[in-house]
């Protein structure tokens, strides 16, 4: 049966923003202060979440335990696990279906043979070793490194690969100041590659996962994401909680509406550039979704990568994530969620933008 979803349900979670207030080094998430209104067309006026992309991945190896640890003690409202599958058919938080550029695999000689082409599309000409091909056991025995040149190595091979579970666990134990587990956010990477080698229904695994910690009630604080079409499309289905269709670029915003039956998401998440036309003046893409009652959480925002291409033009990144807020996004994400806790309340709360470069 097809799950009809009202924006009062996604509101439960919008709302996290607005009833989470805590300083950045409280043990509890929250991005805003609850009493300071929201200066931007954001659906319902709620404040916007600050989603710590791969957890505190700025700062620390992307999707451990630690760094979405950091994220909270950061201001993140929301934490987001990417999701993969292992050998034996557990789901574990990987952005990639392949390991050496996040992990020390490559330093273990016991893998070695283990390295070869893979089938997953995306990756179709990369030799590497494959998180398909481990076991749980097996990846435990890794460590996470961290993959963007520039940034600190000095946390490399301390931190386990963590599984979905793992992480949900975190996210009812770090609990808001409201007493509500904190938001995930979680995406579902390649789930037709991972179909195709034979693993298991990944939407079925997720919502299993996730009712077991309580979390698969309409306004639980979750959100379900994915690039593919089908996928979105089959959980919204089959569950009660917002579902977010991410695309790249217009053209794929597009090729996704014109499958059947869409919109079939409550949240949109664009590429940032896509909300711009060269000019700085919106694309319209928000406006359109903000008329369908669908909240718009752009990605990624990152405090060393500023956006080159116009109307960004190399700004520093904390004048990018304000233009976005203006514009009135619902949610943004960024590999540095302290940067994001700051400008959201420095913008509820009337605080100046920083100063123009000379």
């Amino acid at each position: 049966m097809m799950h009809k979803k009202i924006l009062a349900g996604l509101a439960l979670v919008l709302g996290l923003a607005a009833c989470s207030s805590a300083p950045a080094a409280s043990s509890s998430s929250g991005a805003s202060e609850t009493a300071v209104s929201w200066p931007y067309r954001t659906l319902g006026g709620k404040h916007p979440l600050v989603i710590a992309h791969r957890g505190a991945s700025g700062a620390l190896p992307e999707h451990t335990l630690e760094a979405y640890h950091r994220a909270l003690n950061d201001g993140a409202d929301c934490i987001e696990p990417d999701l993969v599958f292992t050998k034996d058919g557990v789901l574990v938080d990987r952005h990639d279906t392949w390991l050496s550029t996040t992990t020390n695999v490559a330093s273990k000689p016991e893998f070695a043979n283990r390295k070869r082409k893979s089938s997953d599309p995306e990756a179709s000409n990369r030799e590497d070793w494959w998180v398909a091909d481990f076991t749980l056991a097996e990846l435990k025995t890794l460590r996470a490194i961290q993959p963007f040149r520039g940034r600190s190595k000095a946390y490399d091979n301390l931190y386990t690969v963590p599984t979905f579970d793992e992480v949900l666990d975190l996210a009812v134990s770090r609990r808001t100041v409201a007493d509500a587990p904190v938001c995930v956010y979680p995406e579902a990477k390649s789930p037709a590659y991972h179909a195709a080698i034979g693993q298991a229904d990944m939407a079925e695994k997720i919502l299993a996962s996730l009712k077991a910690h309580g979390l698969d009630k309409p306004g639980s604080p979750v959100f379900i994401q994915s690039f593919e079409p089908p996928f979105v499309k089959k959980i919204d289905a089959i569950t009660d909680l917002p579902v977010v269709m991410l695309v790249g670029d217009k053209a794929a915003l597009d090729a996704a509406m014109k499958v059947e039956g869409a919109p079939f998401w409550q949240g949109l998440g664009p590429a940032i550039p896509s909300l711009f036309k060269a000019d700085g003046s919106s694309s319209g893409i928000l406006e359109a979704a903000h008329a369908k009652g669908i909240a718009v959480h752009p990605w990624t925002f990152r405090d060393d990568a500023p956006m080159a291409n116009a109307p960004f033009n190399g700004e520093p990144a904390e004048a990018s994530m304000r233009r976005a807020l203006e514009l009135g996004v619902d949610g943004f994400f960024t590999d540095f969620p302290i940067t994001g806790y700051r400008v959201v309340n420095e913008i509820a709360s009337g605080g100046p933008a920083p100063a123009a470069a000379e």
